[in-house]
C-alpha cells in the first residue's frame, strides 16, 4: 500500500471478475435493503472488512471454505483508499488465523472472504437473489427515503 494524506493508504486487492461482480451486487442491494449501509462503495467495503476482522478465526475459515480457489479465475488489481487502521486490522486477523489455525491468506483473499460474507448478509436482508451488478457504480447513488 502507499501512504497518502492523514493515515489513508491504498489497499491493493486482486479481484476476480466473479468477486468484483459479487461486491458490486451486494453493495447495490444494501443501498435499498439496509438503511445503515454506506452510500459509497469503498465505505461499504470497509464495513465488510471490519465485520470480518471481528469474526473468530474459525468463523473466517468457514467463510473461506465456501469460496472457490482464487486462482481459478482471471481478474484485476484495484486500489481502494482506506485508513491505516483497516490495514492493521486485516493484518492482525491474518496473524490470528495463522497462529490459531495455521491458515495463511493474503490481504486480497481476506478482503474477498469479507465480501463473500457481506454478500451473504445482503442476500438475507433482501430476501431474494442479489441484483445484477451495475456496469459502473454511481458516485452518489440515490437512496430510498427514510420516511415511513
Amino acid at each position: 500500500e502507499r501512504e497518502t494524506a492523514a493515515g489513508v493508504v491504498q489497499l491493493g486487492v486482486y479481484w476476480t471478475r466473479e468477486s468484483w461482480e459479487l461486491a458490486r451486487s451486494a453493495y447495490v442491494a444494501d443501498l435499498d435493503a439496509d438503511p445503515d449501509s454506506p452510500a459509497v462503495f469503498v465505505r461499504w467495503l470497509v464495513r465488510a472488512i471490519e465485520q470480518h476482522t471481528v469474526r473468530t478465526p474459525a468463523e473466517r475459515a468457514a467463510v473461506g471454505e465456501q469460496m472457490p480457489d482464487q486462482a481459478a479465475g482471471r481478474g484485476t488489481s484495484r486500489g481502494h483508499r482506506v485508513g491505516q487502521d483497516i490495514i492493521d486490522a486485516i493484518e492482525e486477523a491474518i496473524v490470528a488465523d495463522r497462529r490459531e489455525l495455521g491458515r495463511v491468506v493474503s490481504r486480497s483473499r481476506f478482503v474477498l472472504e469479507a465480501v463473500t460474507a457481506a454478500a451473504g448478509a445482503a442476500r438475507e436482508r433482501r430476501g431474494r437473489a442479489l441484483p445484477p451488478p451495475p456496469r459502473q457504480l454511481a458516485n452518489r447513488p440515490p437512496r430510498p427515503s427514510r420516511r415511513n
